[in-house]
């Protein structure tokens, strides 16, 4: 077995060799850093290591250095004003262009995979369905939807909390997205099937018995078995789906068939339920280790009359409208600390369009280049200890500089930031109004690739609290 993965691993290397177009020019003054071993590079300390790889490099060598990952040439860049510049080049300096396992992963004619005309034509189209008539529509379903798994969480002796998550937000997703119904059980396959996705979307690309990629690929097929057959039990016809599915599938340059629109409702799902996922479960983390912080929560809650319980209110929550979420300033310093100082993605992949210049380094065409969010949040300068959980940092008069860069920007900046916005204020009240709950780690230790989730099992029990009148 081990001789066959040394001819495997050596027949991959010719290959990339034989059909490698990028060549190094040693004239350029590139960043420091390390190539690595021929095609293969660093891919498998990055796989053994991932976030640490990405730390230990950044602590050596500053905000510019170059890799060798997954068959190309890398360089990971991070700072504010580095990442405001290159993402203000896009399609100009800078393309999309995510590893050949993520991209395979994802499938044909989604937003992920497009760029150029036909990503600005998705993300239009998707933008106007997540306008603020749609999150207004929404927002009593959400708000219902979270009360209720959250006296879910209150009734059971305690919860997985990184699950529970993952299970409440893709089933949001579903309900609110492709208005999908499912059983429990199908659920909890559907959440198993993502979990391995997410495990293996950014490995090797070998298609092969035991690799990553390979059970990544068969997971997204079960997954795309499980919706169709939903689709066919709803008796929904592809002509039939939500607005903002169809603008996400559709496109001038191919066929809008099942294939498409199966990627399409895999992405969608993964998008909006993966990411929030890590959020929450941060949400979780950060207010059961700062007292202080949920107090003060508790407090603006209590001047807005928001702080009851809804049982305790005859389940009535009118009182409780975007208009009076958009004004509860502490709430929306805690939602941008949150995803500050553990943003759900790490960076974003773009191709060099055209050779460029960076703090005197030379940035070749050809190459990866990733734009380091997590790096710019945690090395930022200009803030006082950017790596502690301070949401009062918000209340600044020049928050500008702190660098908020969870959605990216520019052309490619995730068209969801409303919906996450809405959602994850919800989730911060609900837990204020209904509960006080301990975690089985005083200090949750958190891994952070390709997204944030437990090192650990972490558990949690979870009290109804009673409101102190």
């Amino acid at each position: 077995m081990f001789e066959y993965f040394l001819i495997l691993i050596a027949g991959v290397l010719l290959y990339k060799l034989l059909s490698r177009k990028t060549e190094i020019d040693s004239t350029f003054n590139l960043p420091p850093g390390h190539l690595g071993i021929s095609i293969l590079g660093e891919s498998l300390q990055f796989l053994y290591k991932q976030r640490k790889f990405f730390d230990e490099r950044h602590a050596k060598y500053g905000n510019i250095y170059k890799t060798h990952l997954f068959g190309k040439p890398t360089i990971r860049i991070s700072g504010k004003e580095n990442l405001e510049k290159l993402y203000a080049a896009e399609n100009k300096l800078l393309q999309s262009a995510y590893p050949e396992s993520t991209v395979k992963i994802v499938g044909n004619n989604t937003l992920t995979s497009s760029f150029g005309r036909d990503h600005t034509e998705k993300k239009i189209k998707i933008m106007k369905c997540f306008s603020p008539e749609f999150l207004n529509e929404v927002f009593p379903e959400v708000s219902e939807f979270l009360t209720n798994r959250i006296k879910d969480w209150c009734r059971s002796p305690s919860i997985a909390i990184y699950p529970e998550c993952n299970s409440m937000f893709l089933e949001l997703a579903f309900t609110s997205f492709v208005s999908m119904g499912m059983p429990k059980s199908e659920r909890a396959r559907v959440q198993t099937l993502y979990h391995e996705i997410l495990k293996n979307m950014f490995t090797l690309p070998i298609n092969l018995p035991g690799f990553g990629f390979h059970k990544a690929l068969r997971a997204k097929e079960e997954l795309k078995s499980i919706f169709l057959k939903r689709i066919k039990a709803d008796k929904k016809s592809r002509f039939e789906i939500p607005a903002i599915l169809e603008n996400l599938c559709k496109s001038e340059d191919s066929e809008f068939n099942d294939e498409v629109l199966l990627n399409g409702i895999c992405e969608l799902i993964f998008n909006a339920g993966e990411t929030t996922t890590a959020a929450a479960l941060c949400v979780v983390c950060n207010l059961a280790q700062n007292p202080r912080v949920l107090a003060k929560l508790r407090q603006e809650l209590e001047t807005v009359d928001l702080l009851t319980p809804p049982e305790e209110n005859n389940n009535q929550s009118v009182d409780l409208t975007p208009e009076v979420l958009s004004k509860l300033t502490y709430l929306d310093c805690v939602y941008k600390e949150t995803l500050r100082s553990n943003p759900p993605v790490g960076g974003n992949y773009r191709k060099v369009l055209e050779t460029f210049e960076l703090e005197g380094y030379t940035i070749p065409k050809g190459w990866t280049v990733v734009l380091g969010i997590r790096e710019t949040h945690h090395s930022n300068s200009g803030i006082h200890d950017p790596l502690s959980f301070y949401p009062e940092r918000w209340l600044e008069k020049d928050s500008s500089k702190l660098g908020f860069l969870p959605f990216g920007m520019g052309p490619r900046r995730c068209p969801g930031k409303g919906y996450a916005q809405l959602v994850l204020k919800l989730f911060i009240i609900k837990l204020c109004q209904q509960c006080d709950y301990t975690l089985s780690e005083e200090i949750p230790e958190l891994v952070s690739f390709p997204t944030p989730k437990p090192k650990n099992n972490l558990t949690g029990v979870f009290v109804s609290r009673k409101h102190k009148k």
